[in-house]
């Protein structure tokens, strides 16, 4: 995303968070009862904190609250990572999510782990449009994830990956029809 995320801009991704049918269910229900709801809800607020240079030590409290969230629900990101817009994380537990970039309609189930080596040169992942990672899948390293593109419960993946793919195994490799993902 270019630029600072503004107060409109803000609203507009908390209302399509509100809306996604992959939650289901009321505003008040989700925020409550659904623990990834609630962290990308609180996390959109905690990016958007950031971007304001007034607000700026509400950011550095609602960070604590953050990382409270994070050891809570088992979700972890950068506070400095824009979650782009229908970005579903499907059940808490065991998420680790550092990509260089990522794309709209993400999907994304328990244990997924997604970014560099370790190594302060490695690049991290790029990640396109309409994706879906299985649960305890791994994306690690300077690579590409292309649109529509599925990665199996399970699956390492080291290598680019085209679109339009579905991979599974260790290492991931292309497995069945290529035009099998259901649209987010």
């Amino acid at each position: 995303m270019e630029g600072r995320l503004t107060f409109r801009m803000l609203v507009s991704e908390l209302r399509d968070d509100a809306l996604n049918p992959n939650y289901g269910g009321s505003f008040l229900r989700n925020i409550f009862l659904v623990p990834p709801y609630k962290y990308i809800f609180h996390h959109r607020i905690c990016y958007w904190l950031h971007g304001v240079k007034l607000l700026r030590p509400f950011y550095y409290i609602y960070l604590l609250y953050l990382n409270h969230l994070r050891i809570k629900y088992g979700i972890e990101m950068s506070s400095k990572f824009h979650i782009p817009r229908r970005f579903t994380i499907a059940h808490s537990g065991g998420i680790v999510f550092y990509p260089a970039s990522c794309g709209e309609n993400v999907y994304i189930r328990h244990g997924v782990t997604v970014g560099g080596k370790g190594r302060a040169d490695s690049g991290a992942p790029r990640i396109g449009n309409r994706v879906e990672f299985g649960a305890h899948s791994i994306a690690i390293g300077d690579i590409s994830i292309g649109d529509n593109t599925r990665i199996a419960a399970g699956a390492v993946v080291t290598k680019d990956i085209p679109a339009g793919s579905t991979v599974a195994g260790i290492p991931a490799k292309p497995i069945g029809d290529q035009n099998c993902l259901r649209i987010l």
